[in-house]
Formats: C-alpha cells, sequence, structure tokens
C-alpha cells in the first residue's frame, strides 16, 4: 500500500468538536448557513455534514477527487421516522422528507451538493468494517490521481437502536455510542507534521485471542515495524483486551474503548492524529487493532510523518 497522507482531520463526539487536535465550539448555524435545510437535517445529517464541510473549507485548493463516507446503520432518525409516519398516516400523504435523508448515502451527497463538487462519491455499509473499507476505497483514489480525497465516518444512536441492541445482547461489553470523522487524504503531506496511513487489514468471522495475536504479530513483521517506537491499541471487549496484552507484551492506556458502534476506529483514528500533535508524544508508528461484535476485526497501521 502506497503511504496517504492525512492533511487534515476533524470530528464530532455529542458537543464536542475537535479540528486538528484542537477543541472548539460547535455551532451549527456557522457552518450551515441556510436555516431552512438545517431545520430539515436530523442529528447525524447535522454532524455529519458539518464535520465534513470543516475538513473541506481548511483543505488547500486543490480540487476534490472523491467524496468516500462509511455508516455501519445510517440515518436511524430519519428512518424511524418515516417508518412511524407509514403506520399513523396509514401508508397515505407521507412527508418524503425522512424518505430522502434516511438513505446511507445522505451526508456525502449533501456535503457534494453545498461545495458543488461533481466528483466519485460512494457510501459504504459494511457493519463494523464500513470505515476500513471505505479507508481502502480513499487510498486507492488517492494512488489513482494524487488530489484531495475526503474521507468520512458517521453513525448516531437513537432509543429505539439502543433497547434493540441490548435485548439482542449487544451491550455486554460496551454501552452503544455515537460519534462523526472525517479526513482529508492526499498523496503528499501539506505540512511539517503529517499522519501517514501506512496499511490496512481486515478479518471477518470469529478470532481465538491466540489466532488474534498471531494476526497482528504477523501484520508488526510484514511492515518491519520498530517496537520500541510502537504503539499497539487494543479496542476490543476486555476479556480479549487482556489476553493480547498477555501475549503481545503491551500495556496501552492511549485510547480505552468507552462505548461501541460500527465506525468507532474513524474516531479513534481522529485521535492517534490529535497525539500525533503533542511534543510530548514519543511513538512513530501506531497500530489500531478494533473489535466489534466479536466477528469484525481489523488492523490500521499510522506513522508520524516529519519533514
Amino acid at each position: 500500500m502506497q503511504p496517504v497522507y492525512i492533511t487534515k482531520w476533524c470530528s464530532i463526539e455529542g458537543d464536542n468538536l475537535t479540528i486538528d487536535g484542537k477543541t472548539a465550539e460547535l455551532d451549527y448555524k456557522q457552518i450551515i448557513a441556510d436555516a431552512a435545510l438545517r431545520r430539515r437535517m436530523s442529528r447525524i445529517v447535522k454532524m455529519g455534514v458539518s464535520c465534513g464541510l470543516i475538513c473541506l473549507d481548511r483543505a488547500d485548493a486543490r480540487p476534490v477527487s472523491a467524496i468516500i463516507t462509511a455508516t455501519g446503520l445510517g440515518c436511524l432518525t430519519d428512518t424511524e421516522k418515516f417508518l412511524d409516519s407509514i403506520i399513523t398516516n396509514n401508508e397515505r400523504l407521507l412527508n418524503p422528507t425522512p424518505f430522502i435523508q434516511s438513505t446511507f448515502n445522505t451526508i456525502g451527497g449533501q456535503i457534494a451538493l453545498l461545495r458543488g463538487i461533481h466528483s466519485y462519491n460512494v457510501t459504504y455499509v459494511h457493519r463494523g468494517l464500513s470505515f476500513q473499507s471505505a479507508l481502502i476505497d480513499a487510498a486507492m483514489q488517492v494512488a489513482d490521481d494524487g488530489t484531495n480525497v475526503l474521507l468520512g465516518a458517521v453513525d448516531e444512536a437513537t432509543n429505539s437502536s439502543i433497547n434493540i441492541q441490548r435485548r439482542l445482547r449487544m451491550t455486554r461489553f460496551f454501552e452503544i455510542g455515537e460519534g462523526a470523522s472525517f479526513f482529508v487524504l492526499n498523496s503528499h503531506p501539506a505540512t511539517k507534521n503529517n499522519v501517514a496511513i501506512a496499511d490496512v487489514a481486515m478479518q471477518i468471522g470469529k478470532l481465538s485471542a491466540a489466532d488474534t495475536a498471531k494476526w497482528i504479530s504477523s501484520f508488526i513483521a510484514s511492515n518491519v515495524l520498530d517496537n520500541k517506537k510502537l504503539h499497539i491499541e487494543l479496542l476490543c471487549n476486555p476479556y480479549l483486551r487482556n489476553a493480547l496484552e498477555e501475549t503481545l507484551g503491551t500495556n496501552s492506556n492511549l485510547l480505552i474503548k468507552q462505548s461501541d458502534y460500527p465506525t468507532y476506529s474513524a474516531t479513534s483514528m481522529s485521535k492517534v492524529c490529535d497525539l500525533f500533535q503533542k511534543p510530548d508524544n514519543q511513538f512513530e508508528s501506531v497500530i489500531l487493532f478494533n473489535e466489534y461484535q466479536e466477528d469484525n476485526y481489523s488492523i490500521i497501521l499510522l506513522k508520524k510523518q516529519v519533514q
């Protein structure tokens, strides 16, 4: 995999906005100026569109060759609104707005419309590997023409989805969370301190702790990483984390998985980008290992690049 550089990034968790490692006030009115458009947007759409627009506005002047988004569950609030209206109105006189904004590609489409970007626009919906799939596609787009690619991931939690996932015992280890993260990718570093995405790997199907440790060790060996300057972050359930720490000999405290949602890896990647900007950072490489619902596994290798 050719190195892909993250030149700008932004994340929103709840009411917390972080731009390139710095906190800022989250005010949707300042980002989405059209009040009528803003009123029609659900919370996840406002969150995702705002996050993407911030990244684009801070990127360089080169054209955007692709907008690639990822989501595990999509726009749940609008989906619920539309389904409720079907029942309430007996399938008559339905408001089309919730249906239009319930589709998975709503956020990518809205960003393109607001900025007049007529380029490749696609959304990946691959459960716990949605963001990783979008990341691989974005890397191929960057390798193809080298111009800016906007990559993002968004997931939201609603009361209904939380209750359903609790009944399915999907909250045994973590509560359901939500968040939005966007990145501008390029084939060339833009500033003195850049973050490079060096490799991505995925596995589907339940893995034992021993097989998982072997897979991570093989990944480290294939990328010829210096263990002294490598940090392995284990974003997984407590039992697997403890077993992997014993096997891999790591006791990480960089990120602790407090909540879980399909595109949690995107939020984690944004936090690693923040870490690399700190003057006291001692790591040159960070491996993000993420496990989702014990059957979706991924590894993302991030490296700090200094010009």
